[in-house]
């Protein structure tokens, strides 16, 4: 084959290679969600593991590509890549056997993924670097080859949600990539058969010194920048601000964007604007992570996701620029995908442990500041004298002045005007006085701190784990505490002769009130109430002496505060004191013995990050065997970005049940007295159990699609 002939099969190999990487990536965390609680942490797990396989392939490339020529190489490669296609074909199908009892959740996600996909993940990360490296040594420019791994990537990111996950099961999915890695490994023996007899890769010479060991430091610590704000960027913005479904795709797209841009030579020409803008996306982001006011959703995401696409540009724009000789390419690679890593691992797995809040966020934003002092741009002329200082001063400082304003208008409590103002404020003036990344890094750095200890949040516990941030709140009065993870209010407690009422989505007038009035009816000599989500054991306070209750919570940390009776009592003050079982609820009730129910609750749906497994026909199967005669499945499902209903409600038609919906809005003064909120419930059951339900004003719900193990793509049912 002659070498003119091979460059369409480079381009395919390695485009194939990235599509497949970052459709796998997805792949895996939807197969290893479910066995973990539906946790959005999950995610940023999966990204720390793949970011890890990237940097061991990219070493195992720089150690081929250094080592061995293109033929040996190649051969050598040809020969490892059939053990990892040997390795895909006996990875085990059934993965519940994989949990490790007592191993850290992040360890555990970590250690079963090595397990699955570890072998194809690590053959399909070696390709860029090595074939760009092959490429270099047949004389040709290859640093083009990294926009195109990049472009087929966020293809591969974007493919996945919206084209294979709502119309490929599962099952289909995991066939579907052997077949993909049947045919990379087809394009890899393609590529080594056309290398030319004779050619080898181009070695460092004397003319081409290694980089210097400061130089590959700083490449690494460049590098992290923008792979650590693409977890935090989505962590803080779930955690802090709005939880949105899905919401990892917009980061994760600028991030694979921009490495596109950056390493292209059209893309480029967007970096001058792109420095322009650095000062003012920088700002506005610590800003609205400090202001934890009402800002717009739709604006402040706009906002949000535009600041991390302009810092990710520039800042891959810098490394770009500072890419060394060809010779070099899989050392340069290799040290950017040491800084992914660590970047990673920072946000996925340390700062869970050393945080309480998403403070990773603001120690990236300096970082990215002080990356652009550490890898300076092209020179450009610095302004001389008060008048050219002020006109830079006014071209730094206009950007953040129009985006403020926009920020401002369409913010939805007025009542918070002057706290952000004040502290849009502070922004412009360290945007102003500054003349550079290096003094801007110190100015934001003191500003965030000095603001964030003036203004201290308002709760008074906050413990982070895997499964998210959880708020202890007290009201202004000290009359009441209630618990927020998240943006989500898991509910409320009152201290005075309120005490021992329901609360928030709880309350007796609401649908939760008929569940119990008709199961009292029905069980009057005591019932076996489950209750999958504990939020702060609010359910507790409908049960009898005569009653057991049993609560599965996947959250230790929401147990522990549930039991505090410093803030809640429910579980404390409840007549026969419910059963606590620490774990996933569908795993759980698994687990438990048939016919153990008289009704099973679940609520774990009103966060916005949905935990589809636990609405599907298998777990819908589930619950059903472990419902007595004529006990009924509830469902708590108030959500602000879905509607649940119809497809839980034909979900269950599909094993046999049926079912009734109601809305509740409640009245001013359940919602003065109670803290009582608006909420969505659907019960599922027998026909002659239902019909209970009818006579209290329950109603027929709406026909949907059936979820399934292999469809749980819930972007159908966003209202």
């Amino acid at each position: 084959m002659k070498d003119r002939y091979s460059q369409p099969l480079f381009i395919a190999a390695i485009g194939l290679s990235a599509f497949t990487l970052f459709t796998l990536e997805l792949q895996a965390g939807r197969l290893v969600l479910p066995l973990f609680g539906g946790t959005p942490a999950v995610w940023t797990t999966v990204l720390c593991f793949f970011t890890g396989v990237v940097f061991l392939g990219y070493a195992y490339a720089h150690v081929i590509a250094t080592r061995l020529g293109p033929r040996a190489g190649g051969v050598a490669h040809v020969a490892i890549a059939a053990a990892a296609v040997t390795g895909t074909l006996l990875a085990p199908r059934e993965l519940g056997g994989l949990q490790f009892p007592g191993l850290d959740p992040a360890l555990n996600v970590l250690a079963l993924l090595a397990v699955v996909v570890g072998p194809p993940a690590l053959l399909l990360a070696t390709t860029t670097p090595l074939l760009s490296a092959w490429f270099a040594g047949r004389g040709r420019d290859p640093w083009w080859l990294y926009a195109v791994s990049n472009g087929a990537s966020l293809a591969g990111l974007l493919a996945y949600p919206f084209v294979i996950e709502p119309f490929v099961p599962l099952s289909a999915q995991r066939t579907a990539l052997l077949v993909l890695v049947a045919l990379f490994m087809a394009l890899l023996v393609g590529v080594v058969a056309s290398a030319p007899r004779g050619i080898h890769a181009e070695r460092p010479s004397p003319a081409t010194p290694r980089p210097p060991l400061a130089r590959v430091a700083a490449w690494v610590f460049v590098a992290a920048i923008p792979a650590g704000l693409l977890s935090a960027t989505t962590t803080a913005i779930a955690t802090d601000q709005v939880s949105t479904p899905l919401l990892w795709v917009g980061p994760l797209a600028i991030y694979l964007g921009s490495f596109v841009i950056a390493f292209s030579e059209r893309g480029r020409r967007v970096l001058p604007l792109a420095e322009k803008l650095v000062p003012a996306a920088v700002t506005v982001t610590w800003v609205t992570f400090v202001a934890r006011v009402s800002w717009s959703v739709p604006v402040l995401l706009a906002t949000l996701l535009g600041a991390f696409a302009i810092i990710a540009v520039t800042v891959h724009g810098r490394l770009a620029l500072s890419r060394p000789h060809d010779a070099h390419l899989t050392g340069f690679y290799l040290a950017v995908s040491g800084g992914g890593l660590l970047a990673t691992a920072f946000v996925a797995l340390l700062a869970p442990l050393v945080f309480s809040g998403v403070y990773e966020y603001p120690i990236l934003l300096v970082g990215a500041l002080a990356a652009l002092a550490i890898l300076p741009g092209p020179a450009r002329p610095s302004p001389s004298g008060p008048g050219a200082m002020l006109r830079a001063a006014g071209i730094r400082l206009l950007p953040f002045v129009i985006v403020g304003a926009v920020l401002l208008t369409t913010m939805t409590a007025d009542s918070q005007l002057l706290f952000a103002g004040v502290v849009l404020l502070f922004g412009a003036l360290v945007i102003l006085v500054s003349s550079g990344p290096r003094s801007m890094a110190v100015g934001t750095a003191v500003a965030i701190v000095t603001l964030m200890l003036v203004f201290s949040p308002p709760y008074e516990v906050r413990v982070r784990t895997f499964f998210g941030i959880t708020e202890i709140r007290s009201a202004e009065n000290g009359t009441a505490f209630s618990e927020i993870h998240g943006t989500t209010l898991h509910g409320i407690q009152f201290t005075d002769e309120r005490r021992s009422e329901p609360t928030a989505y709880f309350v007796r007038s609401g649908p939760l009130g008929d569940v119990f009035a008709e199961l009292q009816s029905r069980r009057p000599d005591g019932a076996s109430i489950g209750v999958v989500g504990l939020g702060v054991g609010t359910i507790a306070a409908y049960g009898r002496p005569i009653d057991t209750m049993t609560y599965f919570e996947v959250d230790r940390a929401v147990i522990d505060l549930a039991r505090d009776t410093r803030y809640f009592t429910y579980l404390a003050d409840a007549p026969t004191p419910p059963r606590v079982v620490l774990g996933d609820g569908r795993l759980s009730l698994t687990a438990a013995p048939a016919g153990s129910f008289d009704v099973l609750i679940l609520d774990a749906f009103s966060s916005d990050a949905v935990p589809a497994h636990l609405l599907t026909r298998e777990a819908m199967q589930a619950y059903k065997r472990v419902l007595r005669p004529g006990g009924v499945i509830v469902f708590q499902l108030t959500n602000r970005h879905f509607d649940l209903t119809p497809a839980v409600a034909e979900t269950a038609r599909s094993v046999g049940l049926q079912s009734r919906t109601k809305e509740y809005t409640p009245p001013d003064a359940d919602r003065e007295q109670l803290g009582a909120q608006a909420s969505r419930w659907l019960v599922t059951g027998t026909p002659e159990v239902i019909a209970g339900f009818d006579a209290r004003g329950w109603t027929r719900p709406d026909r949907g699609r059936i979820l399934t193990d292999d469809y749980t793509s819930i972007l159908q049912l966003r209202w």
